[in-house]
């Protein structure tokens, strides 16, 4: 379902009018001279004609308040464009998912882009391989906010029994 969504974004002969007040040369959070936000919209999106509809919808997400802000920058909830991919961000039972949907299969060091473009350093994100009937598509993929943090002061020094130190790894012939 979400595949058909990216595609009806996409139309062949939809939206041939000139995109009014979005700026293709600024970044999705960075204010254009007027002072409006524009929607970034990467060298990929820019041959592709676009359905009003979801252009209004980048539009929305781009100039909508951030939910939070850290060192690295400000967080929006909503839909946004990163290279060849759509990426769509919201909180699902006070946790953070980001789809990313795309027309070629989604490598690692994409989803590692988007995930610090898109999440707040602070929260801890993981994705989910599910099982091969349950598979989505190659060319989708989600990260989810695992509730907690894993900062330093979050982690306790703890031994377990039998536990081995670095220099007897690997002698043990069980492994």
């Amino acid at each position: 379902m979400q595949e058909r969504k990216l595609n009806a974004a996409i139309t062949d002969e939809a939206a041939s009018k000139p995109l009014e007040n979005i700026r293709s040369d600024k970044g999705v959070f960075q204010a254009n001279k007027d002072g409006n936000k524009g929607v970034y919209f990467p060298e990929y999106w820019r041959k592709k004609k676009l359905n009003p509809s979801f252009v209004d919808e980048l539009k929305k997400a781009a100039n909508s308040e951030p939910f939070m802000k850290d060192g690295f920058g400000e967080y929006r909830l909503g839909t946004f464009l990163h290279g060849c991919a759509v990426v769509k961000v919201e909180i699902t039972d006070d946790l953070l998912n980001i789809a990313i949907h795309s027309e070629h299969p989604v490598g690692f060091p994409m989803v590692k882009e988007i995930r610090y473009k898109f999440a707040p350093d602070a929260y801890l994100m993981t994705m989910l391989m599910p099982s091969r009937e349950q598979q989505i598509s190659n060319n989708t993929v989600v990260l989810y906010q695992i509730p907690g943090s894993f900062g330093d002061d979050d982690i306790e020094e703890c031994s377990f029994e039998g536990e081995m130190d670095g220099s007897e790894w690997g002698k043990n012939s069980s492994h």
